[in-house]
């Protein structure tokens, strides 16, 4: 049996490739299919029309890819418990960790991060908002400046897979998680809003308007995809 024949429909909604498992969610309003790869597994996203066969096809196309971002999810770090003295990441360089009972707010001292261990996950979280806000603000603002586009405001999102996001008003948002990984890779994360600011699309007038305002941006741009997964500071539902 050859590697096409290999792959069978499983009892909807499901389909096997090799030895994964790949789920299928068809819709009537969608007009394309696209794989989507996370934690969790594959996700094949097609019309309602579109036969088996075609999606059986599709996926023997990217299995390869797919297979590799599975490889990558498998592999991504085991996030340790926070405990004193644990490292914590801050664009690229680290700061200390310093458990102080009775703190009302994480603040940094040195090289030092102190908080109180009952509240420990929202203090930090709301430290590293306070920082990314002062990051932030002045780089968005900086990159407008070299398009002459007008910036409305710049916010943070904690929202599970989007970096960062652009409105055609210039509302610009950006996860406070970026803080946890080197400096230029926030750079980027900047950059490519801003540059909505001038192309509301990814066009490749859109591209060249990010390549303007940096020019080194895909290797941090294939960082981000290969390691954004590692930008945590603690396992969800693992919090106090």
């Amino acid at each position: 049996m050859d590697d096409m024949s290999a792959r069978r429909l499983l009892s909807p909604p499901r389909l096997l490739v090799g030895s994964v498992s790949v789920e299928v969610r068809r819709s009537t309003r969608r007009r394309t299919v696209a794989l989507k790869v996370g934690r969790d597994g594959a996700v094949l996203y097609a019309p309602s029309g579109v036969p088996s066969e075609r999606l059986e096809r599709f996926l023997h196309e990217k299995e390869g890819w797919m297979l590799g971002h599975l490889a990558h999810f498998q592999r991504r770090r085991v996030v340790a418990p926070l405990e004193q003295g644990s490292a914590l990441p801050l664009l690229g360089d680290t700061l200390t960790l310093q458990l102080v009972p009775g703190l009302r707010a994480a603040r940094q001292e040195g090289a030092m991060l102190k908080a109180d261990p009952a509240r420990l996950h929202a203090q930090l979280e709301a430290w590293y908002r306070r920082q990314a806000l002062v990051h932030f603000t002045p780089l968005v603002q900086t990159l407008a400046d070299q398009l002459k586009r007008p910036v409305r405001s710049v916010r943070l999102t904690g929202a599970a897979g989007r970096w960062g996001s652009c409105t055609a008003a210039g509302d610009i948002r950006l996860h406070w998680r970026l803080l946890l990984g080197p400096e230029r890779v926030a750079h980027y994360v900047a950059a490519h809003e801003v540059a909505h600011l001038a192309q509301m699309n990814h066009s490749q007038r859109y591209w060249a308007v990010l390549e303007h305002l940096m020019p080194d941006y895909l290797e941090s741009k294939t960082w981000l995809r290969d390691h954004g997964e590692t930008l945590v500071l603690w396992e969800e539902g693992s919090g106090k």
